[in-house]
């Protein structure tokens, strides 16, 4: 029976040969005994499906150096309990299973012990398979030493993370630094839309100024005026079209009254109703049951309205003289 890498024992438990494995001895058929590391070295094999990746390595505190050897498709055939077939190169080869973490492969007259090498993490691992593919790659005829070390791999680590952390703080700062120039360039704005406004009603000729004054009394009388004044004091639900209406006679009584609001300050719906009632001489008492919310509301949405405007804490009542002056 072929088997990719893993196999169901007799016992029900379950032996996998993928991941890494270090040699541990090698017995000789006189019985002698090499016990490894030797000089402070090993082999090391990390196991995938069809292949395995060979290196000698030595491990201490600061890491691993390795010295990639080859890499080599095998499989296994499985021979009865805890018995497989081991083909390599070739080669068939006994291999037994000792336990969980022990195997034996028989090569060439000696029998190869090897450990699972469970302290080997798989980040780990995965380096050292990318380094032996990529050695071995290179077609090189000289064995090369590689090392892979932790703290070089923290020191990584830590330096992308400060050059993550530099490029937010960076990021931060040109967003920053783009919010306050534009809050600056409306603030600028507001200011000569402000200063025009003033101008305008400065330098208006007494004759156009007596002319809107009779305009205005004119409009109060009207029956449209004294009709909504009626409904707004008994706090009637305005509709879209009576908000729209209302607009347009402000706007021909008060030239350009809602375009100079909104060319100071994009208001919402409800800032803007505001500010029309207002206009039109409405309590705020009477402007907090048209808008069904309570007087308070109407005195904050006032006070906030002067203070994006003007850009410096007011009074509800100095909104209430400035839309007046309009």
């Amino acid at each position: 029976m072929l088997l990719s890498s893993c196999s169901q024992g007799e016992h029900g438990h379950q032996f996998c040969i993928q991941g890494a494995w270090k040699l541990e001895s090698v017995i000789f058929y006189q019985d002698d005994t090499v016990r490894y590391p030797v000089d402070g070295m090993t082999w090391m094999r990390v196991y995938d499906d069809s292949c395995f990746y060979e290196c000698r390595f030595s491990e201490s505190d600061m890491g691993f150096m390795i010295i990639p050897t080859e890499v080599v498709d095998y499989t296994l055939v499985k021979n009865g309990p805890e018995q497989y077939l081991y083909l390599q190169n070739g080669n068939t080869n006994p291999l037994s299973v000792v336990d969980d973490t022990t195997m034996v492969i028989q090569q060439t007259g000696r029998q190869y012990r090897w450990v699972q090498y469970d302290d080997l993490l798989t980040r780990r691992r995965d380096d050292i398979v990318r380094i032996i593919r990529e050695d071995l790659r290179s077609g090189s005829n000289t064995h090369r030493s590689y090392v892979v070390s932790e703290a070089e791999k923290q020191l990584t680590t830590t330096n992308h993370t400060l050059i993550y952390v530099i490029i937010g703080i960076a990021v931060a700062f040109i967003l920053s630094a783009n919010y306050l120039y534009r809050l600056r360039r409306e603030k600028k704005r507001v200011e000569q839309e402000l200063e025009r406004i003033r101008q305008e009603q400065q330098l208006m000729p007494a004759p156009v100024r007596q002319a809107l004054i009779d305009v205005e009394d004119e409009f109060h009388q009207s029956d449209f005026y004294v009709s909504l004044h009626k409904r707004i004091a008994h706090g009637e639900h305005l509709k879209k079209e009576d908000w729209d209406s209302i607009e347009q006679r402000l706007n021909r009584v008060y030239p350009g009254f809602t375009n100079k609001l909104l060319s100071l300050y994009n208001m919402s719906d409800v800032e803007l109703h505001v500010c029309l009632l207002l206009k039109l001489n409405a309590s705020p008492s009477e402007i907090a049951g048209v808008l069904c919310k309570d007087t308070s509301s109407i005195s904050s949405i006032r006070s906030r309205l002067f203070y994006k405007v003007f850009d410096k804490k007011g009074s509800s009542k100095e909104w209430d003289e400035f839309i007046h002056t309009l």
